[in-house]
């Protein structure tokens, strides 16, 4: 796996099946997904949502293989400096 980058979620602004396979993203927390913020996902391949708008993501460290549908605002690059603002209670 490849870790994602701020320049391929900037290509999939406006279309997100742009958003690579076999890729590490990180959930933000400025997204639809606040409560997840910070947990690392990757491109779902077998079935899901594919839309131009939002695709199929597994969470890569959820023993149950939990799926969301997110689009590229709702991600972040693996190491973005947005990471560290990130409001986590455990």
């Amino acid at each position: 796996m490849n870790h994602g980058t701020a320049e391929q979620l900037a290509l999939a602004q406006d279309d997100a099946r742009l958003i690579p396979f076999d890729t590490l993203f990180s959930v933000n927390s400025d997204g639809d997904w606040k409560h997840l913020a910070g947990q690392t996902v990757t491109r779902r391949r077998n079935g899901g949502t594919c839309e131009k708008d939002a695709v199929s993501m597994i969470l890569t460290d959820a023993a149950t293989h939990k799926t969301i549908v997110a689009s590229a605002s709702d991600l972040a690059a693996l190491g973005a400096l947005e990471q560290q603002a990130l409001d986590l209670q455990l």
